[in-house]
């Protein structure tokens, strides 16, 4: 194997991180960051660490890897296509659970569905402010029991859309088509919330499934990859443009046609200038765009949890026991278990400055809740061997569990400026433990064949 496809997906995450960091010291938007030194030198430290784990689980990997072909050492690549029914029909359950949780609705086949989607289409910042309210919760009524079917299910809501991608060549076109339908079910609860982390989500999934298809040990090439994945491509570029359609439309209250065409003047950022945050737009002299406005809204996106980070670097470190990097789990816990440490967090610590309801705070913070910020050295160690490992097994092994991990590490790694996106939320928190804990297993399981083969 080449060394570029074995780095590749290091080179990616790292020049889009430091791009991150570019864009947050050097951008559109002048964020008046604290404890600049410490800032910069564990961001320094999050980053070497990470690397040298990717590097060294790389070398022992491809020192150490079993010789045996991916088809005689593995059978999992069946997996989906054996289970597709099962797996269609539980993605199925949590799509209608997780759309009545998230639009808030008093039905599981709410009435307003038609009405509802047209505001999300139209007016999605009206959507957006309406579920931000305490309007939406009229009617609702949680139901715990139902929800806990996406502790199972989620998982299966998660992979049907890597496994289509993968396996779309091995799908008929009954279940290609009825597969298809089930995906939109997050794409409508997207619209009529007005979400486009959902929309983003897709875009990020499909492209990392290609990437991986072109990287992999069985890839034809890259042009007849892609060829077979036409449709996906198609897919992809549309849910790309809608995207940043509606990201846009929700942050400026008005639509880029609105804005374009009819001269409407798109939303500020009030909330940020309050917290005295301000805009090279507005220097004397300076140009003011559309492009510039749709830029500082994209930044403030990425990057806004970087200078979280920097205002929680004043605070004193007081463990949360491995509750507090997922918000999902802080309130689980006090909820069900009368266990709170939300006090013990950075982002609570520091709500007077940067509040942690409003504002986002990084992938980093999170996980300094639980180990400080000292302690997240190591937990990025053992992420960037643990993500060189999935990697390769997927693109040398064709190791089913891997292929879908890679998704979720894609996802990751794109808001670790912004967010805990993961592990923050049930079914991606899950879907990455219950498939960290079967690539695990079938590791196990193959290296065994190996070995029965070798003693043979």
């Amino acid at each position: 194997m080449n060394t570029v496809k074995s780095y590749a997906p290091l080179l990616l995450v790292e020049a889009y991180l430091l791009f991150g960091l570019w864009i947050f010291f050097f951008g559109p938007i002048y964020w008046p960051l604290e404890n600049k030194s410490e800032f910069l030198g564990f961001i320094f430290l999050y980053h070497a660490f990470f690397i040298a784990g990717y590097i060294l689980q790389s070398s022992f990997f491809l020192k150490h890897r079993a010789t045996l072909a991916p088809t005689e050492a593995s059978t999992d690549d069946n997996v989906f296509v054996r289970y597709f029914w099962i797996i269609l029909l539980l993605a199925f359950a949590a799509n209608v659970v997780v759309h009545r949780n998230t639009t808030l609705s008093n039905s599981y086949i709410p009435d307003n569905f038609f009405s509802s989607l047209y505001r999300g289409l139209v007016i999605p910042w009206e959507a957006r402010a309406f579920y931000a309210s305490e309007a939406s919760m009229i009617g609702f009524v949680k139901n715990p029991y139902i929800t806990a079917i996406t502790l199972f299910a989620g998982l299966f809501k998660y992979i049907l859309l890597p496994g289509l991608v993968f396996y779309w060549h091995a799908l008929s076109p009954p279940r290609r088509v009825a597969a298809m339908l089930v995906l939109t079910i997050p794409l409508l609860t997207g619209i009529i919330a007005s979400l486009s982390v959902i929309n983003f989500s897709y875009v990020f999934i499909i492209s990392t499934c290609l990437g991986v298809m072109v990287a992999s040990k069985s890839s034809k090439g890259v042009i007849n990859t892609l060829k077979q994945r036409k449709f996906f491509i198609a897919f992809l570029a549309f849910m790309f443009l809608f995207s940043f359609w509606q990201f846009y439309s929700v942050k400026s209250a008005h639509s880029p046609y609105q804005v374009i065409v009819e001269k409407s003047k798109p939303q500020s950022f009030d909330y940020l200038k309050q917290k005295g945050i301000t805009f090279k737009s507005e220097d004397p002299g300076a140009e003011r765009s559309n492009a510039i406005d749709f830029y500082e809204k994209l930044t403030s996106y990425m990057v806004q949890g970087y200078y979280g980070m920097s205002i929680s670097l004043d605070e004193s470190f007081q463990s949360s026991f491995g509750i507090g990097h997922s918000v999902f789990l802080q309130k689980s816990f006090a909820q069900y278990l009368g266990i709170d440490v939300r006090n013990r967090t950075f982002p609570h610590k520091i709500t007077e400055k940067w509040d942690e309801f409003v504002y986002w705070h990084s992938f980093y913070t999170y996980i300094a809740n639980d180990v400080g910020f000292w302690g997240v050295t190591i937990v990025m160690l053992i992420l960037g061997a643990y993500f060189s490992n999935v990697y390769l097994s997927a693109i040398l092994h064709d190791n089913f569990y891997a292929k879908m991990l890679l998704p979720l590490f894609g996802i990751l790694f794109l808001y670790i400026p912004a967010n805990n996106q993961i592990f923050g939320f049930l079914e991606t928190m899950v879907s990455f433990w219950i498939l960290t804990l079967l690539f695990i297993l079938s590791k196990r399981a193959r290296a065994s064949e190996c070995a029965e083969v070798k003693s043979i």
